[in-house]
């Protein structure tokens, strides 16, 4: 009985301090593991106005990140200046993205949504972003 205890206890911290350390991997790496695309769908489909402050760390992260395509760059350039629209010095930039023939069909809509825009996304847009999202 006397070594079953710290046996017993040294394996019940372990257990905690594995879990611990797998919930806070997990967290970590949440949004490195989704798309440019799919954090952008997100962001929008919570968008009131303008991005959160959260938001535009993410999108802010997206600009800036080796590994974004010019298009994606473009988008959440443009999501970044939305004030209730789009800034009119985006608007040609997001056409250009959405005239593109080899941007993906989510970036060209994604495009199109932010255009568009009018203080937040219809339900037909929310509704493409959820699709985004999947």
């Amino acid at each position: 009985m006397s070594t079953l205890m710290p046996t017993l206890r040294i394996f019940v911290w372990g257990v905690v301090a594995l879990g611990l350390l797998s919930s806070v991997a997990v967290f970590a790496g949440g949004d490195h593991e989704k798309s440019a695309t799919y954090q952008m769908a997100e962001i929008m489909h919570r968008l009131k106005h303008y991005p959160s402050p959260a938001g535009k760390e993410i999108l802010n992260k997206i600009v800036q990140a080796a590994g974004t395509t010019e298009n994606e760059r473009v988008i959440a350039a443009a999501m970044l200046n939305l004030q209730h629209k789009a800034a009119g010095s985006d608007i040609p930039k997001l056409e250009s993205v959405i005239a593109d023939k080899k941007a993906t069909a989510h970036e060209r809509e994604l495009a199109g949504i932010v255009m568009n825009l009018d203080h937040r996304p219809t339900k037909q847009d929310k509704a493409k972003l959820k699709a985004m999202m999947q």
